[in-house]
């Protein structure tokens, strides 16, 4: 009896930490198989740094580093601690102090620089970033930017556009207008339609409400605007 009870403490004493790498993994429900030399777990819930309230989600991968803790030396009550760095997945990703990072294998990373204030996103182009608070949404592409939203307040004292714009419907102003033609020459605008105005238009510093011309004769062209 003795030889089996040390046999059974020194059974429990090697199961309570071992080291392993993940062999297969379950996303429904979260498990993952850890193996240890010629052996393999049964499946084993993970270690996450947050499963209440709040929540994160990271599943392992297969061949990721992990240990397997067991309470008391008791396999079925065991779960995977995965995240250390191997070969295998390139080992770290950075060598920054400054830096936290998540790097993907499709190339995407979110990173901060403490050292530099930057916070930075990639996405492989091909993919999108998008931002979403209800019926808004704001969507990131290689080929340009998409806002959704039921309306819209830009509260910029000074804006500068270097492109084309383009409004598809009604376009209101409240504080006036200004502009010239380009450097390509042409007239500074073109309206296909009519135009209606409530008070004076002046051209060439002539009213065109306020203008007289001088008679030239009966029957002969009045002059130009005076």
């Amino acid at each position: 009896m003795l030889e089996y009870e040390i046999g059974e403490i020194d059974r429990r004493l090697a199961c309570l930490v071992q080291q392993g790498t993940v062999d297969a993994v379950s996303y429904d429900p979260p498990r993952c198989r850890v193996r240890v030399g010629d052996w393999v777990s049964d499946w084993l819930p993970w270690f996450t740094v947050a499963a209440g309230a709040v929540r994160f989600w990271r599943p392992p991968s297969v061949g990721e580093q992990a240990s397997v803790f067991s309470a008391s030396g008791e396999l079925s009550a065991a779960y995977a601690v995965p995240g250390y760095y191997a070969e295998q997945h390139g080992g770290a990703a950075r060598r920054s102090a400054s830096e936290t990072a998540f790097d993907f294998p499709d190339g995407a990373s979110q990173v901060y620089d403490h050292a530099s204030h930057e916070y930075r996103v990639d996405v492989p182009a091909g993919g999108r970033i998008v931002f979403r608070i209800g019926e808004t949404e704001l969507e990131l592409r290689a080929d340009g930017v998409t806002l959704r939203t039921g309306k819209l307040l830009g509260d910029v004292p000074d804006s500068t556009f270097t492109g084309n714009t383009t409004t598809e419907q009604r376009l209101t102003f409240n504080g006036g207008m200004q502009g010239r033609a380009g450097a390509n020459g042409g007239p500074a605008v073109e309206v296909d339609g009519g135009a209606r105005y409530t008070g004076d238009v002046v051209i060439g510093g002539k009213s065109f409400l306020g203008h007289s011309h001088r008679e030239q004769g009966d029957g002969a062209p009045v002059s130009p605007p005076l």
